[in-house]
């Protein structure tokens, strides 16, 4: 599980991906659909209010609308924000790490996908800023890859020699990492690993490699590309005292009430 040589402003990686090729975020859907079922069996309101951190392709703030919920969503991409401020959802430009949202004013939040992007640093200030916006009660659900051996993802670059992960990962996860990045400000209510995959429409064949590859995921096998998820829900305890963090803080235009 070795980090790549080398830390790096991410947000070129980003805005290729989410830009260029938005396609690479087809994948996730059966993991957002997942994050999904589990807001709606534990939304008390009729319409609550949901974070997404990470904006990807923007699947699950579209079904989120579906739904009739009031989602919010934050990306550092000015270009994936304008791209759903344009359908009519509440989006904005900004970091974890200072959250352009007031205190109290979400029942949800999701990061899937996005602490393994994070130095310490940033992860510290983000968790606490989630613990921030959240109603006491709240919920944060989110997923990272379990147990990723990053040296199997680096790349350099042939113009630079940067070293770098192909998708910006900075840290390697397993549960008990996990738990001690959430379990100062939240009860880890559900923690697991598996793999998130889709059976139907996928024929025989696609459905035998599905089962094999969620058999092989819960056993923790990297050729089965693990997802690590959690579902926490805030206490009442004091937030903790979060460190300056020495990134460029992006303005956001989100709702903040």
């Amino acid at each position: 599980m070795n980090a790549p040589r080398h830390t790096h402003d991410q947000r070129r990686i980003w805005q290729h991906f989410q830009n260029a090729a938005p396609e690479s975020f087809a994948a996730a859907h059966p993991r957002l659909d997942y994050l999904l079922r589990q807001i709606a069996r534990r939304s008390a309101a009729g319409t609550p209010i949901v974070l997404n951190i990470g904006i990807g392709d923007g699947y699950l703030e579209r079904q989120a609308q579906a739904r009739g919920w009031k989602i919010r969503a934050l990306d550092p991409d000015e270009q994936a924000v304008a791209r759903l401020a344009a359908e009519g959802i509440d989006a904005c430009q900004g970091l974890i790490e200072r959250l352009p949202l007031a205190a109290q004013s979400c029942d949800f939040v999701v990061a899937s996908e996005v602490l393994e992007h994070l130095t310490p640093q940033q992860r510290t200030a983000g968790v606490a800023e989630i613990g921030r916006v959240l109603r006491i009660g709240g919920w944060f659900l989110g997923t990272v890859p379990y147990r990723e051996i990053l040296a199997d993802q680096t790349a350099v670059c042939p113009e630079c020699g940067l070293v770098f992960h192909r998708w910006g990962h900075q840290q390697s996860f397993d549960e008990a990492d996990i738990r001690g990045e959430l379990e100062p400000l939240f009860r880890v209510q559900r923690i697991g690993h598996t793999a998130f995959v889709r059976l139907r429409g996928r024929g025989l064949g696609g459905a035998v490699k599905s089962l094999a590859r969620l058999a092989l995921a819960k056993l923790g096998e990297p050729i089965a590309f693990p997802t690590l998820y959690w579902i926490a829900r805030k206490s009442g305890r004091q937030a903790v005292l979060v460190p300056e963090v020495s990134l460029q803080v992006i303005p956001g235009q989100c709702t903040t009430t």
